[in-house]
């Protein structure tokens, strides 16, 4: 039961975080800030399998990629017999709104990946096996649901903005991951 517990709080955590930072965390290479010049797009390798592209129908300015490993507060709090290795937040801004958030879990087998999205469904949640690749799990979140979380988390002083980029330097902050270039 505590194990659930800590994986719920951890996968929570990183919901939370991708939810409000707009579904891309990917950055231009050598744009340290995450801005993207005319919304060109980046793929995000995760696996030998499987390969995250910027969704053709998003309008977006900024994206950001933010990684988390096994040696991150964020996944090394997740219990082992879920095997998540990796996880991304992939967020997409424009003028520092939110437009999508993305979030990504990379376990190291297909059953530990059923397991994580089983302990999901059991809380009324949902992660989806990306196609390609049965390890690698997603959620998705749209400008609505992530401009909600955003208001939410500065209603409760979490961020001092409702921005994007709030939103991202807290989860940096909190997670310990880095922001990809």
């Amino acid at each position: 039961m505590m194990k659930k517990k800590i994986l719920s709080a951890a996968v929570l955590t990183l919901t939370v975080s991708l939810l409000l930072s707009g579904c891309s965390l990917f950055a231009a290479p050598g744009d340290s800030d995450g801005s993207k010049n005319g919304g060109s797009s980046d793929a995000v390798k995760m696996t030998d399998s499987y390969t995250f592209e910027d969704p053709a129908e998003l309008d977006f300015d900024t994206r950001y990629v933010l990684y988390c490993d096994e040696n991150t507060k964020m996944i090394s709090q997740v219990p082992a017999e879920y095997g998540v290795k990796a996880g991304y937040s992939i967020i997409y801004a424009k003028d520092n709104a939110p437009v999508a958030d993305y979030e990504f879990f990379v376990c190291d087998s297909a059953e530990h990946a059923q397991a994580a999205a089983d302990l999901y469904a059991s809380q009324g949640q949902s992660l989806t096996a990306a196609e390609g690749d049965p390890c690698v799990l997603y959620s998705f979140a749209g400008a609505d649901t992530f401009e909600a979380s955003l208001v939410t988390f500065q209603s409760y002083g979490i961020i001092s903005e409702a921005t994007v980029s709030a939103y991202v330097e807290f989860m940096q902050t909190n997670s310990g991951g880095t922001i990809l270039d």
